[in-house]
């Protein structure tokens, strides 16, 4: 298994003409003070700590001067929180600074299309590769979290309680498919992340007759399919870094290509109150990786952003749905809802994979 490096790159101003303050400095006034890349909690990432009496060079302040610019570390503009430190030294001509702008991921996500553009020759060749191996053309596996373990996300396209309105064109999917809407995947479940997929300490005995590979070669042997469709990201934040959660899902795209399946993976929405840097960082990543080896995305982060609440409940963690049933109704709710949003964009991709890569005449 390759060694997966994770370069993160933080847009930050350069010092350049911007003197220090003269004898001004922010002095930290407990152990571990955030220094970010822009002067807000909220939206920027942390780059950098300060520990307790370490002081740094202020150059300027925000507009409401709740924020200071210092040098940080080789004359690198950054930003601390007002509250975070103590002033020292002669700081009544601190300048008023422009704000850097929003997070770069921001503009990085947004221009990756909602709908994977399909590397056709890549992807068939991977598809014949699972053919050799006896999976099923017309199988697929779901691999996540809360999101995924829910009849809310495509069973009834199984159940038959289910109405394409405008998107009719999507019936022969829906039929090539069938089986696989409602299908229980060991690989996808409440309290998964990307890293429990290969490990062998979540296999079943059970229903497992090896551990070799984790749950993921598990799920693949019992039900050979075709495509996985994967979206982590909630458990993700909480319990992995920035480099584990980028070599889990490398592992995971990895594992699936040998074995011959087309992984799609989709980035997830996220709110601004709690983890925003780390969503942007993690969907980036997720990107990134699908990129490197020519597998879709689907961008439901992006797609989300126009939904009331990015299409998060209150727990800003579970999808919306337009009701307590189980049904899906292409007839408005996909624009004002989470889960609605996410079933249509997968059964859109099933259906490019479906005409353009499993059932195309090569």
């Amino acid at each position: 298994m390759r060694a997966f490096i994770l370069l993160v790159v933080v847009s930050l101003l350069p010092v350049q003409q911007t003197q220090a303050a003269s004898n001004c400095f922010a002095v930290a006034k407990s152990a571990n003070v955030n220094i970010r890349s822009g002067p807000s909690a909220e939206e920027y990432s942390v780059i950098g700590v300060i520990s307790n009496g370490e002081a740094l060079p202020i150059i300027g302040q925000n507009e409401s001067g709740d924020w200071y610019a210092v040098e940080y570390p080789h004359g690198e503009q950054a930003w601390v929180a007002g509250n975070a430190v103590e002033l020292e030294g002669s700081c009544d001509l601190v300048p008023t600074l422009p704000n850097p702008g929003p997070p770069p991921e921001i503009d990085q996500l947004m221009s990756v299309p909602i709908l994977p553009t399909l590397d056709v020759e890549n992807l068939r060749a991977i598809y014949a590769r699972g053919q050799a191996l006896g999976n099923a053309p017309d199988a697929f596996t779901k691999l996540g979290d809360c999101n995924t373990d829910t009849s809310f996300f495509l069973t009834a396209f199984d159940t038959g309680a289910y109405d394409l309105g405008t998107y009719d064109q999507l019936q022969p999917t829906v039929d090539y498919f069938a089986g696989s809407f409602e299908h229980i995947s060991l690989v996808g479940q409440v309290g998964f992340n990307a890293a429990t997929m290969l490990d062998p300490m979540f296999v079943d005995p059970r229903k497992c007759a090896s551990n070799e590979g984790g749950l993921l070669a598990c799920e693949y042997d019992r039900r050979p399919p075709s495509v996985a469709i994967l979206m982590f990201g909630p458990n993700d934040l909480l319990n992995l870094s920035e480099e584990q959660f980028a070599q889990a899902v490398t592992d995971i795209v990895e594992y699936s290509i040998d074995r011959g399946v087309i992984p799609v993976i989709t980035t997830f929405t996220w709110h601004k109150d709690q983890l925003w840097p780390k969503a942007l960082r993690f969907n980036v990543i997720t990107v990134e990786i699908a990129e490197e080896y020519g597998i879709p995305v689907i961008n439901f982060w992006r797609a989300a952003q126009d939904l009331p609440n990015m299409g998060l409940i209150d727990d800003y963690t579970h999808l919306t749905s337009p009701n307590s049933s189980f049904d899906i109704a292409f007839t408005g709710e996909e624009t004002r809802y989470g889960y609605p949003m996410r079933n249509l964009l997968t059964l859109q991709t099933l259906d490019l994979l479906r005409r353009e890569v499993i059932e195309a005449k090569h």
